[in-house]
């Protein structure tokens, strides 16, 4: 019996992007050229690149551009890394000079390849080289999960950065469908482990992969009671036509809701809409969690 495919959602209007670039834009990626770094708005297809790049900000992705695991909803490729650049970090914090960044955000691949750290060293001195350079820059950090090994995440920790973040990505039920390589209670075990060494700590998730609202609830109320004071909530969007379909397009009145329970069960900052991702609007985040708790 032949089996007929299903035709892929209707993409509805609001999640329509306006591809929209100017001198800034071309700027920013004739820099990222020049310092030879890899984005995660280019590798992982981010629909807020136009908007993020016009306003000058940009995530950078560190420890190369291939990552070592296959999540089903991620467009960076999956491979065998190459060597790690010891030069990488002075090259980010260059960079983050020259463009005279308030808030910086990093972020990587996962690197299961390096068993004695996992990377983690090249984060130390990635954050502290950007100190150096930039000392008036806060630094965001998102991690991976460093496969839970605490003097990994010690070393991360010992550099200071200002925000430590880490996405649990989706609901339990679906993460092993969305993460196969990820454990989730193992991303819940990280954000415990950040909050009890006194990081400002925040986390991320998509929706549209086959989780219910009452699971949206419940998953930020888990996460809210571990100490993660922000939280963002988007939509999912198929990179390629390889990762996982989306399920479902959820309407902004119900990411409306998601915001106003965030904010009634107690997150300090709370960001949430359909384009919403890991890094968008994070310098704002930034400085909203700062009147609160005089980190900026």
């Amino acid at each position: 019996m032949i089996k007929i495919q299903e035709p892929p959602i209707k993409k509805p209007d609001w999640l329509k992007i306006k591809l929209n670039t100017s001198d800034n834009f071309a700027d920013m990626k004739d820099l990222m050229s020049k310092h030879s770094l890899n984005t995660v708005c280019e590798e992982a297809r981010c629909p807020n690149i136009y908007e993020c790049w016009n306003h000058r900000t940009a995530t950078v992705m560190i420890l190369g551009d291939i990552c070592t695991r296959a999540c089903g909803f991620c467009s960076v490729k999956t491979g065998k890394p190459s060597q790690v650049d010891e030069q990488e970090p002075q090259r980010v914090a260059s960079l983050v000079k020259t463009l005279n960044l308030r808030h910086v955000v990093i972020t990587s691949v996962d690197r299961d390849d390096l068993k004695n750290d996992y990377g983690s060293m090249i984060w130390y001195q990635t954050i502290q080289s950007i100190k150096r350079e930039a000392p008036n820059c806060t630094i965001e950090i998102l991690t991976p999960d460093f496969r839970g090994y605490k003097p990994s995440l010690d070393n991360v920790f010992a550099a200071q950065p200002h925000i430590f973040s880490h996405n649990i990505e989706c609901v339990e039920r679906v993460s092993k469908q969305v993460r196969i390589q990820s454990n989730w209670k193992r991303s819940l075990d990280v954000l415990k482990y950040a909050v009890d060494n006194q990081m400002a700590t925040k986390t991320g998730m998509m929706v549209g992969l086959g989780e219910t609202d009452d699971e949206v609830f419940k998953t930020m109320k888990e996460v809210l009671d571990l100490g993660v004071r922000i939280f963002n909530v988007g939509q999912y969007l198929q990179p390629t036509s390889n990762n996982l379909k989306v399920q479902r397009f959820v309407h902004p009145d119900i990411f409306k809701k998601y915001e106003q329970y965030g904010y009634e069960i107690g997150f300090d900052v709370v960001e949430s809409g359909p384009l919403v991702r890991s890094s968008y609007h994070a310098d704002k985040q930034a400085r909203e969690f700062g009147l609160n708790s005089n980190i900026l």
